[in-house]
């Protein structure tokens, strides 16, 4: 009996997290240069954790006590017992894994030391996204068919508003791999008057640049779709935003939102981890480096003040910082989200894994499991060092995990962790850490 028990529990959680319901109700650091009902698409088969159960699933059951991969990875890793961090690394790194469906934390390293995030913010900026602008995207929702239907926003094009060429963008929209031919497919169903091209729909433009924010870790995307949300998508309930900070702007908002969707709180008077300001980036160009403005130029939240020092040296300080932990709260609140929707297209996007800047760690390590990473990876040359992060969920064996780091001039222990790549993502050399925890934990009864 007891063994039926667990295997009827088993069979429950299977189903709960597999479920899925489509159509349901300082220097700034250089980044990566890195009235018809709308149809909805067909269901199918989905490997993304579109679902997940609505209370605390059961941890599966081990015949010896967990190892402690904390202290395996830390006697691994460079120490130094004169370094400033609580764990004692060498160096400036963050680590924090964690297995959502046992809800067990395995790795916890410096996990509440701020570093510096590369683009992995930009993570988080796609479901600010996508949680603030549903009429750009969701073709379910009741703010998508109200925007479609807006006469002055379709140009008073009668074409723009008809049921039929309704069917056709939606079903174009519902698949974000499409968003990055957004341009592409709104020039080929122009309006054509006398036999000529005439308007082109640029309603729905925004979704080029979301795509490139993450699939190709573009900076002035990233920029854009800050100032596009602040601009187009204003809150039901704004959350207020302290004079002291800069009042509402670009940045203030993503923070508070950031804070309120991963349940990150703030003793009053402390200072706010998060984007302080995103100005400039200095990128790579055929004809050397290059520095480029931002369009949020000038924006700052002056209450994201919090700091981290690079290479425990007083004299290197550096904003734009969050921790390990941070993370794992945003990426925890997005996997358990009661918006099925959300979060299906959150991790659509973040699966998506073209070669670029936005190829990092978690996907390269992903793809020599074999596994599926729903991440987002930073990287960014500053004050003679590089930042290097990821953060994001892999699925692997029917596990989902946490993976989150963070890391300023480490280069050695990144590679112990993740083991290391050519060019192309593939590896060169026996695994890292990392794999080799999700490899036994994994196969563990």
């Amino acid at each position: 009996m007891k063994r039926l028990s667990f295997i009827i529990q088993t069979l429950l959680i299977f189903i709960l997290l597999f479920s899925t319901s489509a159509c349901g109700t300082n220097p700034q650091p250089a980044d990566d240069a890195t009235p018809i009902a709308t149809p909805c698409p067909t269901p199918t088969a989905s490997p993304y954790p579109t679902a997940v159960p609505t209370q605390a699933a059961t941890p599966t059951p081990r015949p010896s006590p967990l190892p402690d991969y904390t202290r395996r990875f830390l006697e691994t890793l460079p120490a130094n017992a004169d370094s400033c961090h609580p764990d004692h690394t060498a160096d400036d790194i963050g680590i924090y894994i964690y297995d959502l469906k046992a809800e067990r934390e395995l790795v916890s390293i410096n996990a509440d030391e701020p570093f510096q995030f590369a683009s992995a913010f930009k993570a988080p900026v796609l479901v600010y996204f996508l949680s603030s602008c549903r009429q750009y995207w969701d073709v379910s929702s009741p703010e998508w068919k109200e925007y479609f239907q807006n006469a002055e926003a379709a140009k008073n094009v009668d074409q723009f508003t008809s049921p039929e060429y309704e069917r056709e963008v939606a079903d174009f929209i519902s698949n974000p791999e499409n968003w990055k031919d957004v341009g592409k497919f709104f020039a080929e169903h122009r309006q054509i008057v006398n036999g000529a091209g005439g308007e082109i729909d640029t309603r729905y433009f925004v979704l080029d640049k979301v795509y490139a924010m993450i699939a190709q870790s573009q900076n002035p995307a990233t920029a854009e779709v800050l100032l596009f949300i602040q601009e187009n998508c204003p809150r039901q309930e704004p959350i207020q935003i302290e004079p002291a900070c800069g009042g509402p702007n670009a940045i203030t908002n993503f923070n508070a939102w950031f804070n309120d969707f991963s349940g990150i709180a703030y003793e009053s008077g402390s200072p706010r981890r998060g984007l302080f300001r995103w100005d400039t980036v200095i990128q790579n160009a055929a004809s050397g480096s290059e520095e480029i403005t931002l369009p949020t130029f000038g924006l700052k939240d002056l209450c994201a003040s919090q700091t981290t020092i690079l290479k425990c040296d007083p004299a290197y300080i550096a904003s734009n910082v969050l921790t390990a932990r941070d993370f794992f709260k945003f990426y925890h609140s997005l996997y358990t989200t009661s918006d099925a929707r959300l979060r299906t297209t959150a991790f659509d996007l973040l699966a998506v894994d073209e070669p670029g800047a936005a190829r990092g760690y978690l996907k390269n390590l992903s793809r020599s499991l074999p596994a599926l990473s729903f991440s987002k990876n930073g990287h960014a040359f500053f004050v003679n060092g590089s930042i290097n992060t990821d953060a994001g969920i892999v699925r692997y064996k029917g596990n989902d995990y946490i993976v989150v780091t963070l890391s300023f001039n480490a280069l050695s222990p990144m590679t112990m962790l993740y083991g290391s790549y050519d060019l192309d993502g593939n590896p060169v050399g026996g695994p890292g850490l990392i794999q080799t925890l999700l490899e036994e934990y994994s196969s563990t009864p």
